[in-house]
């Protein structure tokens, strides 16, 4: 049954593929699958350059999310004053657009490398932290009272208790964030940039070139799936267990 299924959607991509290609649409309005790949074959060493200008800027943000994020929810966890206060703040903060905040992170710092990194990062704490302190929120209250009861130290209790439950809440997070990552630093360039996929983008847009925008669009899909398929791997190397719960369902 899963193999008919994984032939069913190829013959849908094929299918769909076929029809663009053979379709009378003018190329300047959607350019033919044949005619992207050719534009991306005669510009490889251009978008490759782009790519890993962007990719770096998209990593090093998601990372700083991680640790920005995990952080902020065990501070909330553990000064549970504080979490009153910095928890609406935390959903006031994603009520403004980020291409509002954007703008504003790059008078303040400027056009540079980590004006970019700074925007990732602004995408990808939220739901980091958000969901990492469901995690420390939802650790169950009776297995605390049997550890404390127990004598269990409070490196004990973090290393046993408390980090097995929250890692997947925090892993959660990450994949979320992680398909924010990419289109991030784009949105980033866009304000200001010298290298990358956005400034690629723009002067595609700005010369009418639909094949390079396709071309660029495709490229900045791949690695957004190739981030976020790379935290899920990594997410289950990390969690064995969840993994060895959902094979036995």
């Amino acid at each position: 049954m899963k193999r008919f299924r994984n032939i069913a959607k190829w013959l849908i991509v094929v299918i769909i593929l076929t029809i663009w290609q053979f379709s009378n649409v003018p190329e300047y309005l959607l350019p033919k699958p044949s005619t992207i790949v050719s534009a991306i074959v005669e510009q490889w060493d251009v978008l490759l350059d782009h790519s890993i200008f962007t990719l770096g800027e998209a990593l090093t943000g998601l990372i700083l999310g991680l640790v920005f994020g995990t952080g902020i929810a065990s501070l909330m966890y553990f000064l549970k004053p504080l979490a009153g206060v910095l928890y609406p703040v935390l959903v006031l903060s994603q009520a403004i657009p980020i291409v509002a905040v954007a703008p504003l992170i790059v008078i303040w710092f400027g056009f540079g490398y980590w004006t970019k990194i700074g925007t990732v990062t602004f995408m990808c704490f939220f739901p980091i932290a958000v969901s990492s302190y469901e995690g420390f929120r939802t650790v169950d209250p009776e297995a605390l009272e049997l550890f404390k009861v127990m004598k269990a130290n409070r490196y004990q209790i973090m290393r046993f208790l408390i980090l097995p439950h929250t890692l997947p809440h925090i892993l959660s997070g990450l994949k979320i964030s992680s398909a924010y990552a990419v289109v991030g630093a784009v949105i980033a360039e866009w304000l200001g940039s010298e290298k990358g996929l956005g400034v690629y983008l723009i002067r595609a847009m700005n010369t009418f070139r639909a094949d390079r925008l396709f071309s660029s669009v495709i490229i900045i899909v791949f690695f957004s799936l190739l981030v976020f398929k790379t935290v899920d791997h990594i997410s289950k190397i990390i969690t064995p267990w969840l993994e060895e719960r959902r094979l036995k369902v």
